[in-house]
């Protein structure tokens, strides 16, 4: 099983990629631990392309949690199962940011 969640940041996606993955055993990818290094620094955009590919290679199974339409969004789309956008409210989504920035 393959399932790409996407939608407006503060959407819950990483939330639900983690249930996911715990509930069907099968490895997760969040894209913004990919984008985002300590001290909310960018990676190399090559590194990430990188680290894709080689995560898509390596499982047969996955969800991954994510926009990022520069990052084999498109290969990402044609081989999920399933496709869970999730669209919240932008107040509802901007208030789960605002808890996620106070958290972090």
């Amino acid at each position: 099983m393959k399932i790409a969640i996407i939608g407006y940041s503060g959407a819950g996606k990483s939330t639900l990629a983690e249930k996911l993955s715990h509930c069907y055993s099968i490895p997760k990818l969040h894209m913004d631990t990919l984008q985002f290094q300590p001290g909310w620094q960018n990676s190399d955009r090559e590194w990430m392309l990188d680290e894709m590919k080689n995560f898509l290679t390596k499982h047969e199974a996955w969800v991954i949690d994510g926009n990022y339409s520069w990052c084999f969004y498109e290969e990402r789309m044609q081989d999920a199962d399933q496709i869970i956008f999730l669209n919240f409210s932008p107040l509802t989504c901007l208030f789960r940011a605002f808890k996620r920035y106070l958290t972090y």
